[in-house]
């Protein structure tokens, strides 16, 4: 015999996967109107949610030092156990970090390394010169410098 004309009940678990859905639609909508970066993933990365313009200037930050045996290093915020959005958002609005946090963070790096301690840290600027999406230079400028000889 055939089941042509039987009658189906309800899908198993369609109330609650719609019940999910609906949830995940409403957390979406208030993420993209209410809720900051942190709330990741029911709100927008802000800081990808601009236009970028093809001429211009693209740019980031590290640090360049000088040990006391006299060795230069490049270090990125990861040396000092930051992420570089870390020392990004600690930046006043001259592009600076305050002398605290510069001898913080030689500190942070000294205890790390107590054999060979930083002298000098020079907190850097650098990036690429677009013009119409292209690279056309490169940039570099050191943004501040601390020395433990002035103890700043």
């Amino acid at each position: 015999m055939s089941d042509v004309g039987a009658e189906t009940g309800p899908i198993p678990g369609a109330r609650w996967r719609s019940a999910v859905a609906v949830l995940l639609v409403a957390l979406t909508m208030l993420g993209a109107t209410a809720l900051t970066d942190d709330s990741w993933p029911f709100a927008p990365f802000r800081m990808f949610a601009h236009p970028v313009k093809s001429t211009g200037r693209v740019a980031k930050v590290d640090f360049t030092a000088l040990t006391a045996s006299g060795r230069e290093l490049r270090l990125d915020a990861e040396a000092f156990g930051l992420r570089r959005a870390e020392v990004e958002g600690q930046k006043d609005s001259s592009g600076r970090l305050t002398e605290a946090q510069m001898a913080g963070l030689a500190a942070a790096w000294n205890r790390a390394h107590p054999s060979d301690p930083l002298v000098e840290l020079r907190f850097r600027k650098f990036g690429r010169n677009l013009i119409d999406g292209h690279p056309v230079s490169d940039f570099s400028r050191v943004v501040q410098t601390w020395t433990a000889r002035s103890g700043s």
